[in-house]
């Protein structure tokens, strides 16, 4: 009579495997132009941002987007790619299955700050 137990629970355990959420390694923090090696022999590097979100000090018709752009060096290998909260992920085929995520995202700066240079951004590393 226990039998039929014995398949529902085996496939519960395959489903708790199965939606294993990614392992986040620690965050890395940037500003612009600045690297970090992120595995060995992978470098990344904080190209720019191009962050026309509404400021909270200011009333807009449209919230706008926040993109970061960022080049993965490993060897003489570069990849050039963006991160936003609507693609938080980018998989490189030389990081072995790993993803480089976006960790946080910066608030927009007040409309009085515009002119601010170091724009900070967090990512990680995360293993499947």
């Amino acid at each position: 009579m226990r039998m039929p137990c014995l398949p529902a629970l085996s496939f519960s355990l395959l489903a708790a495997c199965a939606t294993a959420t990614p392992t986040p390694g620690p965050t890395i923090s940037l500003i612009e132009h600045e690297s970090a090696t992120i595995a060995p022999g992978a470098v990344l590097t904080y190209d720019s941002v191009a962050d026309n979100r509404c400021p909270p000090d200011v009333h807009c018709v449209m919230a706008g987007k926040v993109v970061y752009s960022f080049t993965l060096k490993q060897g003489d290998t570069l990849e050039h790619f963006n991160l936003s909260p609507a693609e938080p992920a980018y998989a490189s085929p030389g990081l072995r299955g790993k993803s480089i995520m976006l960790a946080e995202v910066a608030p927009p700066p007040p409309k009085s700050q515009d002119s601010v240079t170091a724009r900070r951004v967090s990512v990680r590393v995360v293993a499947p």
